[in-house]
Formats: structure tokens, sequence, C-alpha cells
């Protein structure tokens, strides 16, 4: 019984919500097919059902055996679906839809009323069979041209004629309409089924003739069981598109004046069209002509790259968008399987996939990205994809580059630093790119000292001193002297202190010294009794390393040998022309660069006999081709400021012309150093040149307005634009945008950009490229400059980011919309487990958010989600301190504390959620230890937690009296062994477990 009706209802994306097999497509037109309606039975169907529908401007009818459904005009809707005791051989509506008759094959006519549903009318013929009677009908036609009119003379019917068999088959042809004379056939292509459609009405038809009709047939059925639904274009009969359809399957009878062609197909139970057995599934599916490029989008949204790598090739489209759609999903899956229980080997398969695709896609700095960004599961696969990045970047264009992208070797570098500071064995995906996307080595450096990682911290700090020391102050030496664990021998922990972070400490922050000072002092004294047994030889070490250091700049590169084997071997080799690059490179603000040059860089080129102009002229070249395909985004720092202050510490003015007029380079780099040259012109000589600002691109300008806009002052700029200076800002900021959209292939003018309205272009380019990075970050920035705080749009906006994983990005947006109130919904809901399992990080990015909040109402939904460690996190944001310790009480005293331990080791153990997670960990143990919860846990593998907590807040004797109470004298011994040896007396150890039990 046909009687499970569901409308199929599109997205925008026109992704199909039936997941059912479409058979082999050719031809030179192009049709989107897409599924409308299934209609699937309750029993087991045996038998293939008859099918037949129609559909006009009134509504659409179709009859599957028994079963008799009517949609609106819209075919959206379901006005009515009746079960009949037979199949219904003949439908109809009358009366403006008023009325449905139905005939069926037992001989029951029905009249129904439809917007009432019910059966007015049921007349039984007499007869107890129809027999369907199929009339042949031979016809004389007169054609009268004066008055365009065509009219019957006279006929006659296969009825008849007696005596005589006609034998019809049903072949393609055409006839002779004033002789009957056969024209044409096509003996191959036998019908069941045929309709005329236009898009013209019918009067157009019979004034134009046939150009504009085309002719839909349905095939009888192949020797593959299979039939074809083809496309004629009148009156060549040209075939314009076919389409392999199940045996199943009957055209939707229509008029003539439609653009839209409507089938209906059977499908088998495994979602195949050819296979024995019956149909499970009746679908009615359109054929509407379709453009190819929403084709092809439509399939990379459904990830059919095979299918839209074949496609963009056979209708010329951009073939290298398929290889990059698919790329990002390769990326998603990547991100996806280095959370979870993956096994190697599909890891693996997805990374040679990913290496497979990157061949194909000829935009180096898409793969160059691509390489740095993407999550690879082995440190093995992350080198040589980070090599592969820098051997495309050589090689761009089959000529040598002068440098590899800054951006490899800042990730190669971050590369070397993690296989020297965890190794190989704790490398994977989520670590890896968390790692190279965290800004804030020093935190890390914290933890790790917290840790008890001396040797961890101690690589972390060489490698990257330079990434902190210009932010380092007071408060972060206050933060890195408490990050010290106390379990950190005592040799090692001297040698760094005085080799490294005291001769860092007078060079960075003298003021400092007077706390490490105090430090010292105290912590010497602590070694009384924490190491009694070497005091106070131990202490007096400890004291002297702050007047036995020597400065910083008294110190040679070996002696950091000294105090770390890891530093041996690990650091990357450079040259003396590297080494001033990498010094021009860490200054970050540009009107500094004449003094570091003389303060730093002159005297080690003095040193090293190297010639000051060529350095600094070789630096600028680097620099122009290190960052010229860079994109400008409105949150990044612009480093043609740097570019510009160097060129003016050249003090050989013809050297600069080296920099704008080598004819050998090529054109796009020709091009943007012109645009540039013709801005200094403007400003060393006294635009003004004229030249072609239409050969250059939205990104050139925007580079060159930044270069003139840090170089004059206002009052030059706005002489040479005739214009204020807000107006000329104004250009910039939108010649940023529109670089942007040039890179998506956009084609805006100032003029159109300017002109269109802000939300319209930015819902149109969510709409059409959300699958694309680049665009999603440029409609986010485009939605904060013009106030577009459309709650889905900023929904899909932020699942997108993250989906990318592009996580440091991510946080500077959430930090942008904090204090848009309208927003606060999309920023306070809690993620999802699925997105906390990709991205853990999220957590965090979100905690300044939800300080404003209400963080109680947030912490519910959290446990609504079984996620308590991410709830109590919440109340500890709270910042009233009385409330916040009632709420916490009151949430420890119904939680499950093992699951929070547990989640904390699950989500909370990497990046930037360790010194937050830390801060929960020790809230419960404290919780455990204060409702005496040992017996709890005395079996998990959290009890040495516990034991941990009690020993470092020196309130080991609760548990021994614990385990005294129930008679477990050698577990208090050991625990008292435990405690002596780590903070008391080492004579202890040796006694018998009855003689320390004595002491206690």
């Amino acid at each position: 019984m046909w009687n499970d009706i569901e409308i199929l209802v599109n997205d925008d994306t026109r992704r199909e919500q039936l997941s059912v097999c479409l058979g082999q497509e050719c031809g030179s037109a192009l049709y989107q097919v897409d599924s409308l309606l299934q209609i699937t039975s309750s029993e087991k169907v045996s038998v293939n059902p008859q099918l037949y529908a129609c559909s006009s401007k009134d509504g659409s009818i179709i009859v599957v055996d028994r079963s008799v459904v009517l949609l609106d005009s819209t075919g959206q809707a379901l006005q009515l679906h009746i079960q009949f005791d037979t199949n219904v051989d003949v439908v109809g509506m009358c009366q403006e839809k008023q009325f449905l008759v139905v005939g069926e094959r037992s001989g029951n006519i029905h009249l129904i009323h439809i917007p009432s549903k019910k059966t007015l009318l049921t007349k039984v013929q007499s007869i107890g069979e129809v027999n369907l009677v199929t009339c042949y009908v031979l016809s004389k036609w007169e054609v009268d041209t004066t008055n365009n009119l065509v009219s019957v003379r006279s006929f006659a019917d296969s009825s008849l004629i007696k005596g005589k068999d006609i034998f019809l088959v049903n072949i393609l042809s055409i006839w002779d309409v004033y002789s009957l004379t056969l024209i044409w056939d096509w003996p191959l292509i036998h019908i069941e089924e045929f309709l005329l459609t236009t898009e013209s009405d019918s009067s157009s038809v019979m004034q134009q003739g046939l150009a504009d009709v085309k002719l839909i047939v349905m095939t009888t059925p192949t020797n593959k069981q299979m039939r074809s639904l083809i496309v004629f274009a009148l009156p060549t009969m040209q075939q314009l598109y076919s389409l392999e359809v199940s045996i199943v399957s009957s055209l939707v009878l229509s008029g003539i004046g439609t653009d839209t062609i409507y089938f209906l197909e059977g499908i088998h139970e495994n979602h195949q069209m050819c296979t024995e057995g019956s149909v499970s599934v009746v679908v009615m599916r359109s054929l509407t002509e379709a453009l190819p490029e929403n084709r092809l989008s439509r399939l990379l949204h459904k990830h059919r790259f095979t299918e839209a790598e074949s496609f963009a090739i056979q209708f010329g489209l951009d073939v290298e968008l398929v290889y990059k759609v698919k790329a990002n999903m390769i990326l998603e899956k990547l991100a996806s399987a280095s959370i979870g229980s993956y096994g190697q080997e599909v890891l693996l398969d997805y990374v040679n996939e990913a290496k497979e695709n990157l061949h194909k896609i000829q935009d180096s700095q898409f793969v160059v990205d691509y390489c740095i960004n993407a999550p690879w599961p082995l440190y093995e696969t992350a080198q040589e994809m980070l090599n592969y990045a820098k051997v495309r970047i050589l090689k761009k264009d089959d000529r040598a580059i002068v440098s590899p992208s800054d951006e490899v070797l800042r990730a190669q570098a971050r590369l070397t630093t993690f296989y020297g500071a965890f190794g190989p064995e704790k490398f994977s995906g989520i670590s890896w790119t968390e790692f190279l996307n965290n800004e804030d080595v020093l935190k890390n450096i914290l933890f790790q000292l917290e840790e008890g990682n001396l040797s961890c911290a101690q690589y972390l700090w060489l490698r990257h001193q330079a990434d902190f020391e210009n932010t380092f102050d007071e408060k972060m030496l206050e933060s890195l002297l408490n990050a010290i664990h106390v379990t950190v021998p005592l040799k090692e922990l001297c040698l760094w202190l005085k080799n490294v972070v005291i001769p860092f400490l007078r060079r960075v922050v003298p003021k400092g010294q007077k706390t490490l000072a105090k430090w010292l002092e105290q912590s010497a004294r602590n070694l009384e009794l924490t190491d009694k047994a070497n005091w106070p030889e131990n202490g007096l070490q400890m004291a002297e390393i702050f007047f036995t250091s020597k400065n910083q700049d008294e110190m040679h590169l070996t002696s950091f040998g000294q105090w770390t084997p890891l530093c041996r071997n690990k650091l990357l080799l450079e040259n003396t022309t590297t080494i001033v690059f990498r010094m021009f490179d860490k200054i970050l603000a540009p009107e500094l660069v004449p003094s570091i040059l003389d303060k730093f860089i002159k005297p080690y080129l003095c040193e090293h006999n190297l010639q000051k102009d060529e350095l600094l002229l070789q630096y600028i070249k680097d620099l122009l081709e290190r960052c010229r395909t860079r994109s400008a985004s409105v949150f990044e720092t612009a480093w043609e400021a740097k570019a510009i202050a160097v060129i003016g510490c050249i003090s050989d003015t013809d050297k600069t012309q080296e920099i704008f007029g080598d004819a050998q380079e090529d054109e796009e780099l020709r091009r943007y150093r012109l645009s540039t040259h013709c801005y200094l012109l403007t400003l060393f000589f006294a635009s003004p040149q004229p030249i072609g600002v239409n050969q250059l691109t939205f990104a050139h300008r925007s580079r060159a307005l930044k270069c003139l806009l840090y170089l004059a002052d206002t009052s030059t700029v706005e002489s040479l634009f005739k214009k204020p200076i807000k107006k000329v800002k104004y250009f910039l900021k939108c010649f940023i945008y529109l670089a942007e959209f040039e890179v998506l292939n956009i084609p805006y003018t100032y003029e159109s950009f300017h002109k269109s309205p802000k939300e319209g272009m930015i819902k149109g380019l969510w709409k059409n490229h959300s699958h694309e990075p680049t665009a999603v970050r440029l409609v986010t920035e485009l939605s904060l400059e013009y106030k577009v705080y459309d709650f889905q749009l900023w929904n899909g906006l932020l699942q997108k980011l993250l989906g990318f994983n592009m996580i440091h990005y991510l946080r500077k947006v959430l930090i942008a919309i904090t204090g848009i109130h309208s927003l606060w919904q999309v920023t306070s809901c809690p993620p999802s487990p699925k997105q906390i399992e990709e991205c853990c990080e999220c957590f965090v990015i979100l905690c300044p958010v939800l300080a404003d909040l209400d963080v109680i109402g947030i912490a519910k939904q959290y446990t609504q989600l079984d996620l308590p460690a991410f709830a109590l996190g919440c109340l500890m944001l709270i910042p009233q301190s009385e409330k916040r310790e009632q709420q916490i009480q009151a949430f420890l005293s119904t939680c499950n504390t093992e699951t929070v331990l547990q989640q904390i080791d699950e989500h909370m153990n990497t990046g930037e959620v360790v010194a937050f997670a830390s801060q929960i960990r020790s809230l419960i143990l404290d919780n455990i230890i204060n409702e005496k919860l040992y017996e709890k846990f005395l079996k998990t593998k959290y009890f040495p937690l516990v034991k941990q907590q009690l020993m470092s807040t020196h309130r080991m004797k609760e548990l021994v009296d614990y385990f005294a109470s129930k008679n477990c004298m050698e577990d208090a011994a050991t625990l008292i062994r435990e405690y002596q040896e780590k903070y008391g007396n080492p004579t202890l150890l040796d006694k018998s477990s009855s003689d320390i039990l004595k002491v206690k």
C-alpha cells in the first residue's frame, strides 16, 4: 500500500534531501535534477507499481497503483491523498480545482470534493471487468495557409477495419502533414511516452512554428532493463540531453507552455535503479535547465568530486575550484580524525588523499597555506608537507625566487621547536596546530614549569625568547617564578636561572631584579625544610646565582649548551645575511627601524664586514617577494610601512632604483613595484606622473596607498587627492575589501562597491562562497564594518570559522563582538559536544564573553549537556566572591566528581585550557578531601592526584588517619615514608612500619 507521502524541500544550496541514485547523463544542454516528492509503501512490494501523473496550473495528480496524491499548484503542499480498492486507471480535475474524478479498474467512478476531501458520488459500472482498448486512428488533414488553420477532413479508426491485424511499433519519426508520408525516422529509439514543451505559450507556437519547442520522450525498456528520458530540439531533432532512468518510470503529462519537465521514477530499496526485485520508493523529479556554474556548486556541496572534476572540464569551468573544495573537505576530516579514535591507517589515507589533491592545484599560495595549517597526524608528515610548500614557492612558474615565504620558515621553525621540546611521540594533528597558532609562548613555558618539565621549558625559552621579550614585565616575572615546581632538580634550575633568566632580566626588566632577589632568598630558606639533608649548601647555591650570573652581552651562544643537552644540534643553521634579515623581521614598529639599525644592526654589520646599503637592498627585495601575494585584512598589521622605513635608511639613492626597475621580473611583481614607486616619486620629487593606478589590481592600490599614508603628512595627502584625509582613508578601507573580492574573482569596482547595499552584498557573498575560508573571513569583516548583525548569518560564520580551524582569527572576532548585545545569544550558547571534541579551546575563547553574561544560566546548559567540568568552569567566572563560593559548593554537592576529572583529562589537557583545567582539578580534589571520599577513589586512576594534592597542601595526616582507622597500617606507613622523603626527615625511611606509625 503506497501510503507514505513525503514532500522534499530543497535548501538554498540546491542539495537534495533524498539520497537516491541518479542515472548517467549526457548531451550538450545541462539540466538540474531535483527530487520533489517520494512515496513509499508500508507493505512489502512484490510487483512493480503502475505509474501515472499529470500536471497543470491547477496542480499535480500522481497515481501509484491504488494510491492517488494531489499536490497544489506550487508542488510544495499535499492537498489530498486517497487509497482505493483497485488500481486507478483514469483521474482528472474539473470545475476550477473543486472536484476530482477517479476511475478504478473495477469499474467504479468517484466524484470527490477536493476542499472537503469528501466523496460525493460513486457509480458502479455494470460490467465486471473493464477492457482497455487502444484505438489507432488514420486521419486526413487539410492546411489552410491563408487563415493559418489546420483542420481534419475525414478519419477512420481501427474498429472500422474488419479482418485485418494492425501492428504498430512506437518508433520516433517525422511525417509530412500534407501527404502523410514518412520523412525521417529513428529506428533505434522506441518510445512509450512523449511531451512537447516550450517556454512560450501555445499561441506563440502557432505563430513562430517549432523554433522554441522541445520534444521529451520516455523510451521503452532496453536489454539493460533501463529507460531513457531524452530531450530533442525541434524541428532539427538535435538531441540536447539524455538521462538514464529506471524501468519503472513515467512522464508527468503537462501543458505545452512550461519550462520544467516532471517525471516519476521507481527506486529499489538499496537506492539503485537497475536491480532485480520490485521498487520500494517512487520519486517525482523535476528537470530544469541550469547554468553550469550552479550545477558545479551543487556537486561540490555534495562532495561528488570525481563527477565535479569531469563536469568542470567538460563545460570549461574552474577545475581548480574542485580541487580546493576537496582539499578543505580533507582538512576537516583530518581535524576530526586527529581528535577521534581513528587508526593510523585511516589518518595516512587522508594524508595521501591530500597530497594527491595538492599536486593538482596551481595556486601556490593556497597550497602553502594548506600545508602550514593542516593538522597533519605525524611529525614526519608535517615536516614533509612544509618542505613541499617551500619547494612549491621556490619553483613557482619554473623560475627560482630568492627565498621561501616567511610563513613557511616560521612553521618549520615551530616544528623544530615542537620536536625539541616534546618529541615526536607527543605529536598529533591537534597538538601541532595548537602549538603553531599559539602566540603566547610564555604561557606554554609557564605550564611546562608547573608540570616540572624544566628541560622542555628551557628549550622553549631558548627558541622563543625574542617573541616575548618586548612585552615581558614584572607581573610576568612573578608568574614565571611562581610556576617553578618544587620537584625541579636544584642543579639544573640554578644553571638556567644563572645563565639565562637573570641576564635576561637585567637587560629587559631591570626593576624585576628586586623581585627575583626576594624569591631567591625565600627559596633558599625553604630548602631548609624541603631538602634539609643538603642544608645549608643548597641554600647558598641558590642564593649566590644572583651574584655570579653574567650579563647576556658578555656571554657567547655556546654557553647555553652548558645548561641543557636539548639545545645541542637543534638550532637552525643561519648565515650572516639571514641573521640580519631576522633582526629586521623582529622590529614590529617601523618608526624604530633607524634607531635599532644604528644601535644593534650596524655593529653586527661592521663586525662581519657586511655592506649596509647592499644588505638593506637585499632585505627589501626579499620582503617584497615574501609579502606581495598576501591578502590584506583589516585585522592585520601592514608590512609595507617597514619596507618604506628600511628604504629610507639606504644612503645611496641610486640603489633604490634597483627595487623598481628589473625588467626580467614577472609582470605582476613589476606592476606592484611600479605602483609603489609612483607614490614614492610623488612624495620625494613632488601618483605626479599619470599611469594606467586599470592595469593595477586593488591589492596593488591598497598597498601603495598604505605607503603613501605612512610616509606623507595629512596636508600632503589632502593636496594630492584634493579630498579630506577621512575620505582618503575610506578609499583605503574600500580598496582592502575590493582586493579580497579580487581573490574570489568577484568583479566589483569602487563605485559599485560604494553604492551597493551592504547587507545584500554580504549575504550574497555568504550564500555563494561560504565554502571558502577567504570568503568567510571577508564576510566577517564586512559584517563588523557595516554593522550587519543578522543572528543566523553570525551563527553560520562562527561555525565555519571553527570548522576551518581558524582559531587565532576566531578569537579576534569573538573579542570584537563582545560589545554587540544582539549577538550575545550567538556567543553565549555553549558549544555542542561535537564542537568541544573538534576544538576544546573554544571554551576558553568564550570565557571573556561569559564573564559579562548570565554564567549561572550557561552553567546549567552545560550541565544539561552532561559536561559538569565546563559548568564548573563557568561558575568560577562569577565576579562576586561570596556568590561564586555559594554556587560552586551547591554544584559540588550534586555533581559526579569522577566525571569532572575524566572530562578534564579528555577535553582540557592541551592548549590554552590547561591553566583553567588545573584550577578546576584542584577545586575538585579539595572537595574530595574535605568530604573524605577516599574510599570511592582508592582504586581509580585519580587517587594519585588526591594523594599529590594532600602532600602539596601538607594535609597528608588526614589520609594517614583514614588508613589507620581502616586498619591499613602498611598503607599508612607508606604514605608517611613518601611525605618524609619529600618534605621531612629521610632517616625514618629505614624504620619499620610500626616504628614509623609510633613516630607519627
